[in-house]
């Protein structure tokens, strides 16, 4: 039996100004490089919330393994508080800017199109607790959850409120690995730079289109 396709209206745009979150999340890089200048024992510390700002952006950079290096330095507490708090704000912002690109008119064709309407009513069979999955499980992609949410109005506080939860599990299984196994920090650092090449060939083919050759005009 063929399910029926939600129908699916404009996200709603945010009313405050669009500067609003990226101003708040450069005061707290430059909170982050003040306070790593002033407490250089502790700039990695320091610098992981705007790293984490990095990795949990639309353009992400791997910050697993760092996650897993101050699991091994740090309280398994301060590591998942500061990491959440991070994840928060970015995440507000993730979801402003979503909206405010598929509210456009040139994404209409996207919104009604049989696919995103098809994964939109599957997503809606369990909406909360798909984000708090694709955010602690690191094989699952979170990114298109965000498309998701949005297009089906999910409220913030709930969205939010997801990121919490799998976030926040993520990041203290993430540090509970690095206190359990000490992994060397190089080893960390190879990896993830592994993981962003395969990562960005990964965007590329994703990304790469071959227009058809025009037929030759005869002479």
């Amino acid at each position: 039996m063929t399910p029926i396709l939600p129908r699916l209206e404009a996200p709603i745009v945010p009313r405050h100004p669009a500067w609003l979150y990226p101003a708040i999340m450069v005061v707290c890089s430059l909170a982050a490089v003040g306070a790593a200048l002033v407490w250089p024992a502790h700039a990695k510390l320091s610098y992981y919330i705007p790293y984490t700002f990095l990795g949990n952006s639309l353009a992400p950079l791997p910050y697993d393994g760092y996650v897993i290096w101050l699991g091994e330095h740090y309280p398994l507490w301060l590591v998942v508080v500061l990491g959440v708090i991070g994840t928060v704000i970015i995440e507000a912002w993730n979801m402003e800017l979503l909206g405010r690109v598929l509210a456009r008119d040139s994404t209409r064709g996207f919104r009604s199109h049989p696919v995103t309407r098809w994964t939109l009513h599957w997503y809606q069979k369990a909406p909360f607790w798909s984000l708090v999955a694709t955010c602690i499980l690191p094989i699952v992609p979170h990114y298109p959850m965000r498309v998701l949410a949005v297009l089906g109005r999910f409220p913030m506080w709930k969205y939010q409120l997801s990121v919490i939860i799998g976030r926040g599990g993520r990041y203290a299984w993430l540090a509970a690995l690095g206190l359990a196994f000490h992994i060397p920090g190089k080893w960390i650092a190879i990896a993830s730079v592994i993981v962003l090449i395969f990562a960005i060939r990964g965007a590329r083919k994703m990304n790469r289109y071959e227009a058809p050759e025009e037929a030759p005009v005869a002479k």
